[in-house]
């Protein structure tokens, strides 16, 4: 409640509409509780967390991450990580997104950097001079070498992980009739990648079935992966991905 009187405040709390988390902060009653969470620990919502809360595709994750800044005061709360910054501790009660951008980079490995920040290139939130620009100290820099265009964190991790073993390959590419898919690795394999993980409408399934065949007739394999391959399932996916490029389904025979 920014700006609201004392009288304003205290009516508030009788009524309920807000309550009390520390000293100097108030909760409406649907405050994100990520965010009230932070606040009762004595730091900001930052991390992971604070990517989600800046609407980035993020790895799923169920703890909140706290980031606290220098001079800040403790208060151990459950579910909650806990990451230090050598920085001020921001005004706002999330840190600012290329703040979180560096916590993940710092704190996680190089595919989470990655995918958080590839989202924020995705969404127009940074630019690439900006994630290049950012204090990160020798391997959490990593990232920025595999750097590219990417609509979801699906994308991304299929994508690294081919790159990673030499793969060629091209991410977003318009094939005329087919339409934009994911990645075009070689000359003549589409991955397709979900995701979400619930399933898209008939209509969805009916326009997918229709770029396959399209593609087919192009002479082009396709490869659609689901959610749960990627994210669950992923160390039998990176074996069958393995598997056709051994196999040289991404090569052209002709």
């Amino acid at each position: 409640m920014q700006g609201a009187t004392r009288r304003e405040l205290t009516t508030a709390l009788d009524n309920g509409e807000v309550k009390r988390i520390v000293r100097g902060w108030y909760a409406f009653r649907h405050a994100d509780q990520r965010v009230v969470t932070g606040i009762r620990a004595g730091g900001r919502v930052g991390c992971l967390t604070g990517c989600r809360l800046h609407q980035l595709w993020t790895p799923k994750h169920d703890v909140t991450h706290v980031v606290f800044g220098r001079g800040s005061e403790l208060t151990p709360v459950p579910g909650t990580v806990l990451h230090a910054d050598e920085g001020p501790q921001p005004s706002s009660a999330v840190w600012p997104l290329l703040d979180c951008l560096r916590h993940v980079a710092h704190r996680h490995g190089m595919e989470d950097a990655l995918i958080v920040a590839e989202s924020a290139l995705h969404n127009g939130l940074v630019s690439p001079d900006e994630l290049r620009g950012l204090s990160l100290p020798g391997r959490s820099s990593r990232f920025l070498r595999y750097l590219n265009r990417a609509e979801s964190g699906s994308e991304t991790r299929v994508r690294l992980f081919l790159e990673q073993h030499g793969v060629r390959l091209l991410p977003q590419v318009e094939i005329p009739g087919v339409g934009r898919v994911d990645l075009l690795v070689g000359d003549n394999l589409i991955i397709e990648c979900d995701s979400e993980a619930h399933h898209g409408s008939d209509r969805d399934y009916r326009e997918d079935r229709r770029r396959d065949l399209a593609a087919r007739d192009l002479g082009f394999d396709t490869i659609r992966l689901s959610y749960a391959q990627i994210w669950y399932q992923w160390e039998s996916t990176k074996r069958s991905l393995l598997r056709q490029i051994r196999l040289r389904r991404h090569i052209s025979r002709t």
